[in-house]
């Protein structure tokens, strides 16, 4: 009897977590050389009956600009979104698919799984009490807290695995944070719905594919393009104006990116590579 009427409390807090729409404050130092100036943006991880999505709060907005061709007040559309990936967690087995763009766009199918380790100390977040849990995942050291009030196994970016909801999580360099602020109910939400800019062909890639996508990307920044008009001589300056040759300019602008994406190794795609 006891078995019976525990397990119809679990089966009806589950359906009360569903179809609801989870709303973090994602806080980020996009410099790593300079911690303490951060960033910050709303993400949605919205909760279906068999998956979750996790994305900008703002891409709906500029979705429903795009498809009627109008623009935000002063700049393009997107522009000003720092997060404009999409993670899709399949449930129960919690397959991953981060959906993404380097030069073109990508499904890219994420293997990894984290690992946690359980503490018992508690506080209270968002008027739910939570517990501490720890992991290493792709190489950055994760603290988060999860409340079992939400028994959904989820969280922000591609952290999940805990028995309750994590509604807090902060690495180790505190570079990055996500927060829960709201709960929402969630109304005619599409869960395969993406962002119009991924209508785009999407290129189907394993986890390490892509990994060795973006090394080479990094590896380098900034190739020459062919000049597509050969009778027509392009002129290089450096940054004092002296005029340069066009594998000179290649080769400063390729050094500056490069220190521009070390400073930016705070950011979350640049994990997939250190892993």
């Amino acid at each position: 009897m006891y078995r019976i009427v525990f397990f119809l409390l679990i089966t009806a807090q589950l359906y009360k977590s569903q179809n609801k729409r989870f709303v973090y404050e994602y806080s980020f130092a996009e410099d790593s050389t300079h911690i303490d100036i951060k960033k910050k943006e709303f993400l949605n991880l919205d909760i279906h009956k068999n998956s979750s999505r996790f994305y900008s709060s703002d891409i709906p907005e500029q979705d429903s600009l795009v498809r009627i061709k109008e623009k935000p007040k002063d700049k393009f559309p997107y522009q000003g979104i720092q997060y404009l990936d999409v993670i899709v967690k399949n449930y129960p087995d919690f397959n991953m698919t981060l959906y993404t763009s380097c030069q073109n766009y990508y499904q890219v199918n994420m293997q990894k799984k984290p690992k946690w380790k359980i503490f018992p100390e508690k506080e209270k977040i968002l008027n739910f009490l939570a517990q501490k849990a720890t992991t290493t995942f792709y190489n950055r050291k994760w603290t988060v807290w999860f409340t079992t009030d939400i028994p959904i196994q989820d969280g922000p970016y591609l952290l999940h695995g805990l028995p309750g909801l994590i509604v807090k999580a902060e690495d180790e360099k505190k570079g990055i944070s996500f927060q829960l602020v709201e709960i929402k109910s969630l109304r005619n939400s599409d869960p395969k719905e993406l962002p119009y800019y991924f209508r785009h062909k999407l290129i189907l890639v394993t986890e390490n594919s892509f990994k060795t996508i973006l090394k080479n990307y990094f590896d380098n920044p900034s190739p020459q393009r062919n000049n597509d008009n050969n009778d027509l001589k392009q002129i290089f300056f450096d940054g004092n104006g002296k005029e340069i040759s066009d594998s000179e300019f290649y080769r400063m602008v390729e050094r500056n990116n490069k220190k521009a994406l070390e400073k930016r190794n705070n950011l979350l795609r640049w994990d997939i590579i250190k892993n």
